[in-house]
């Protein structure tokens, strides 16, 4: 079950952040000050804390974070006026912020993020997943911008933040942006900080995720989604680690590691004349491919059993483990992920057979895209058969006759599950 602490004194916010949360699937503990949320973190654990920054009282939102422990996730909420505490929070290890007022979705999707599927990030065997990580973790302390491509679904976010563990900036803040997220208007801002009074509203000056992101890493998820002029904004920090505020006069530097992720081809963009070829060369400094989940073999398995006792299911039958692994999976893990807690539900605490599964869109199996997918297995498993029987079971002289590495051959022979005498 996933736990969380919620500590909100605004009644209304924390009702409907409670309810928001139980339909998610957490188990909130509600407070509405950081006394009596200290208390709870004395003697309870949780999977997650969600707090106010400004609380009434002795103690506040940083107290909380300060008393949370290590390894347990930590989202602070921050009204416009109290900016510099969450840059604060941030320094100071929380996971994320979010400015005040916010969609829950969006506070949803954050919590999932660092919280719920933080252990899945580690699960995977299949050896297409398994050297994506090791690459990930070659780049990670070299100082390189760092591009993940992957479907949407597939854990880029993850796989980022386990880069900034393994980089030189682990001790400073991970700062991630959604870039498809944030409205066209307000991205200068948000990456870079404003002026007071740069903008119809600006009351106050308010520092940018690059600001927040000094000395750690700063995630831009989605980057395809940036418009040409801020792109040319972006390559200027890249190129020269100075950016300005908007409205701002003052050159501002930058030391953040940047990580990069999108689900589409920025190299097909770059032809189309849809995103510049110049910012495409220096965030790919460290290209990562990150495997959609129907080519990962039994990691869909592995990855469904964590979901199941995540969401206190029972078990699986072999039917419904044979449909799971024959999907195709368009929305990889996420998708998984929300089909397992159906289940969870349908059963009712029974054994989840095949019927319980809903599937988006229907079938896993007979499919044109299952079909088609297991017929190139069978047809790659005849050809490595037949070249490793020509070559009396020389591996080496198999892989000539294939006309493939002799390290794809043997990823080959393993993922097929190919008897070599």
């Amino acid at each position: 079950m996933k736990t969380i602490l919620l500590v909100e004194d605004k009644r209304g916010m924390r009702v409907m952040l409670s309810t928001a949360l139980k339909e998610d699937g957490w188990q909130v503990t509600a407070v509405s000050a950081a006394d009596a949320a200290l208390k709870h973190l004395k003697t309870e654990s949780y999977s997650a804390v969600l707090t106010d920054v400004l609380l009434p009282g002795r103690y506040n939102g940083i107290d909380v974070l300060d008393s949370t422990p290590s390894g347990t996730p930590v989202i602070v909420m921050t009204a416009f006026g109290t900016i510099d505490m969450a840059v604060d929070a941030m320094k100071k290890g929380a996971a994320d912020f979010v400015s005040k007022p916010f969609k829950l979705d969006e506070i949803l999707e954050k919590l999932s993020s660092v919280a719920s599927d933080s252990s899945v990030s580690m699960l995977g065997r299949s050896s297409v997943y398994i050297e994506a990580l090791k690459r990930a973790e070659r780049a990670a302390p070299s100082g390189m911008n760092i591009l993940i491509m992957g479907e949407s679904g597939t854990g880029k976010e993850l796989l980022a933040r386990r880069i900034h563990q393994r980089s030189g900036r682990k001790s400073g803040p991970f700062v991630p942006v959604n870039c498809a997220a944030i409205p066209e208007n307000l991205m200068e801002s948000e990456l870079f900080g404003a002026e007071k009074g740069a903008y119809t509203g600006s009351t106050d000056a308010r520092p940018g995720r690059f600001t927040i992101a000094r000395g750690g890493t700063i995630f831009l998820d989605e980057i395809a989604d940036l418009d040409m002029t801020l792109q040319g904004k972006l390559l200027r920090v890249l190129e020269s680690g100075t950016y300005h505020s908007v409205g701002g006069t003052e050159e501002q530097r930058s030391d953040a590691l940047v990580i990069a992720a999108s689900n589409r081809d920025l190299s097909e963009m770059v032809e189309k004349h849809k995103f510049r070829q110049d910012l495409y060369f220096r965030i790919s400094e460290f290209p990562v491919n990150l495997p959609p989940l129907r080519d990962r073999g039994d990691d869909v398995a592995l990855i469904a059993k964590h979901y199941l006792e995540l969401y206190n299911g029972s078990s699986f039958t072999e039917g419904a483990l044979r449909s799971l692994r024959n999907y195709s999976w368009p929305g990889n893990i996420r998708e998984l992920k929300n089909i397992v807690r159906r289940a969870c539900v349908n059963s009712g605490e029974k054994v989840i057979t095949e019927e319980m599964l809903e599937f988006s869109g229907k079938k896993p199996e007979g499919s044109l895209v299952e079909q088609a997918a297991a017929a190139a297995r069978a047809r790659e498993k005849i050809l490595i058969t037949s070249a490793l029987a020509q070559s009396g079971g020389n591996r080496r002289k198999a892989s000539e006759i294939l006309g493939v590495s002799y390290r794809t051959l043997l990823t080959k022979i393993k993922d097929l599950q190919i008897a070599v005498e």
